[in-house]
């Protein structure tokens, strides 16, 4: 079985709807070194963007956000409240701050929880992994769309 890697899925997106670089990073808001920089590293998208700005990538490119990074998300979309919701539970449950979660998370989130959208346009999608991880669910669920 091969693995499509995120570089390729956004190229093949683009090429199918016959975009140059130039117009893909026009519709996509960003430059076209950017979208050179996203079709030749398989790991920029999630390194570099948030999920709102892949959210944004793939209404340009006509394709689901989660698709960039494979083809079956399971369980249901996790909205941003919801994101928010879970953290707080996994707080109560474990007994602990969340000071103490954004340690084992790696990410300072009581900055980007207000409103609870931020956490999508503030946090890089391996930030959005790690949140995930330790949270026990599937990241690519924050970028389904319900």
């Amino acid at each position: 079985m091969t693995c499509i890697e995120p570089n390729q899925r956004f190229r093949e997106a683009r090429e199918r709807l016959k975009l140059s670089v130039d117009e893909a990073a026009a519709l996509c808001g960003i430059s076209a070194p950017c979208v050179w920089d996203i079709e030749w590293d398989a790991t920029e998208l999630a390194t570099c963007y948030s999920a709102m700005e892949v959210f944004r990538f793939s209404e340009a490119l006509c394709i689901p956000a989660s698709a960039f990074f494979g083809d079956d998300v399971p369980g249901t979309p996790v909205s941003a409240d919801a994101l928010s919701d879970l953290i707080f539970e996994e707080c109560r449950g474990r007994g602990i701050s969340l000071e103490r979660f954004e340690d084992l998370a790696g990410w300072k989130l009581s900055e980007s929880m207000e409103p609870p959208v931020r956490l999508l346009e503030d946090m890089t999608l391996d930030g959005l992994q790690w949140l995930c991880r330790e949270l026990r669910i599937d990241w690519r669920r924050v970028l389904a769309k319900p």
